[in-house]
């Protein structure tokens, strides 16, 4: 990466801890955001399901504060806050077999009434957030925005490009069978 000022990063697992498996944490991806040194330029290549909000939201913090051009891939799928954290960059690429899918946040709680009524604040919060994060990307008004993560709105390439969530679509990578 500090070669050519270039660098790539991956993001092929559920985002944060406690999902059981594989993860990406922000703590992890942050340490190899600042491992790249000075480089003018990031590819982040995502092809996960989503995870935690409050690691994808740091995820997406640190990319969107980095001075490095930021070029996001999603190269098969960008759900929940994986699509938050693909809004972080200044170019979008799909390839057009890829996906993108926004919801409202979701949160287990167990408690007295007055804590379900603290998470579900908590929740609106989180959504205001998510929501911020996607107009700045899409230009898209608030209410729009609410209408679609409320509905779990997958997007196709195409879809996601004329809402703004893309900027460009790309053709599907083709698969070649080998046998050796």
């Amino acid at each position: 990466a500090k070669a050519n000022r270039s660098a790539e990063i991956l993001i092929f697992d559920v985002i944060g801890d406690g999902w059981g498996g594989p993860s990406v944490t922000a703590k992890s991806f942050i340490a190899e955001l600042k491992a790249l040194g000075d480089v003018a330029e990031i590819t982040v290549r995502i092809n996960s399901p989503g995870g935690s909000v409050y690691d994808g939201l740091a995820i997406y913090n640190s990319l969107k504060s980095h001075p490095a051009k930021i070029i996001v891939r999603v190269e098969g799928l960008a759900a929940s806050i994986a699509s938050v954290v693909a809004m972080a960059g200044d170019e979008v690429i799909m390839p057009e077999n890829a996906l993108l899918m926004i919801h409202d946040p979701e949160w287990g709680a167990v408690g007295t009434a007055e804590e379900m009524r603290k998470a579900a604040e908590a929740l609106d919060r989180m959504k205001a957030s998510l929501i911020m994060a996607y107009r700045q990307k899409t230009g898209l008004d608030d209410a729009k925005i609410a209408t679609l993560m409320a509905a779990e709105t997958w997007l196709s390439a195409e879809e996601a490009k004329t809402l703004g969530f893309c900027d460009t679509v790309e053709g599907a990578v083709k698969m070649a069978a080998s046998f050796d």
